[in-house]
């Protein structure tokens, strides 16, 4: 039998922003092999240093429910700590480094001025009837003490902004988000869509006048947005329910950088095919080990 990772398992049963955007916005094809097929992959460098980012930036927001403040190098110490579990490159740590520097002086201050309502909370929400409901993680909420308005924060790490000119792209995460918190039970205070806050921060750090070390964008859904994300539920359980899955290679995450399964897809094409007949192969080798 093969083994489900916690993530894969946890994204089939609920359409999770990444799973959707994989699937409708990305390569259908790379979403079948990953959540249907199941195949091991290996994270890339950028997912490494995001997921050390998280661990660190968690605990230090956390760490504000109990009035502690955790210094830089603790930071650093939690995030390389993160990133060993993850990799033994070490050449990562310098991005991770650079990332955990911009947090402390720009992000850290910036949400210094709000009230932390929750960080990392899970949702689960039935937003389609007949379909798998919605779900995942939310960086944090946090509340405007001099408006009383709530938002969402959502933290990335990025080497450039050359995909966060604006945060018009990223509107669909931002609804997935907003709706899933005002429907949930637990944030009763919470009435109306809340905004997104995409937090940015450069893997690098300069002395540039012009180097921008960290970036805000504000994304504030409407029911237009909850509408099309309902429909973009309708359309990712009838590609998985038709097998209507494709290759899209002018996807720009094509790439032997980007997708663990690039080589084996494209160059020799041995993960082309039928779906059912990549299904029946995997199972033939799972039973001849």
């Amino acid at each position: 039998m093969r083994q489900q990772s916690v993530a894969i398992t946890s994204r089939k049963k609920r359409w999770h922003q990444s799973t959707l955007s994989t699937l409708l916005d990305g390569c259908s094809w790379q979403y079948f092999l990953t959540y249907i097929a199941e195949l091991e992959h290996s994270l890339n460098s950028n997912a490494i240093v995001g997921i050390a980012y998280h661990a660190a930036v968690e605990k230090a927001q956390k760490a504000r429910f109990k009035k502690k403040e955790i210094t830089l190098e603790k930071l650093i110490g939690i995030g390389i700590k993160e990133l060993y579990i993850l990799t033994s490159d070490g050449e990562l740590e310098q991005p991770l480094i650079a990332a955990l520097k911009n947090y402390h002086q720009y992000i850290r201050p910036y949400l210094e001025d709000y009230e932390p309502v929750s960080i990392e909370p899970e949702f689960t929400i039935e937003l389609v009837n007949g379909a798998r409901p919605i779900g995942g993680y939310i960086d944090g909420i946090y509340r405007d003490p001099e408006t009383g308005a709530y938002f969402m924060i959502d933290h990335k790490t990025v080497g450039n902004y050359s995909r966060w000119k604006d945060g018009d792209s990223h509107r669909h995460q931002a609804a997935m988000y907003s709706v899933a918190l005002a429907l949930s039970e637990e944030f009763p205070k919470i009435e109306t869509l809340p905004e997104m806050r995409y937090l940015l921060v450069r893997t690098s750090t300069g002395t540039r006048s012009n180097f921008e070390a960290h970036r805000i964008l504000t994304v504030q859904p409407d029911l237009a947005d909850v509408k099309v994300l309902g429909d973009r539920v309708r359309e990712a359980e009838r590609i998985v329910q038709e097998r209507d899955f494709k290759k899209n290679t002018s996807w720009n995450l094509c790439s032997d950088k980007w997708c663990p399964y690039y080589e084996r897809c494209i160059i020799t094409g041995e993960l082309s095919g039928d779906p059912e007949n990549i299904l029946s192969q995997i199972v033939g080798d799972s039973d001849t080990q």
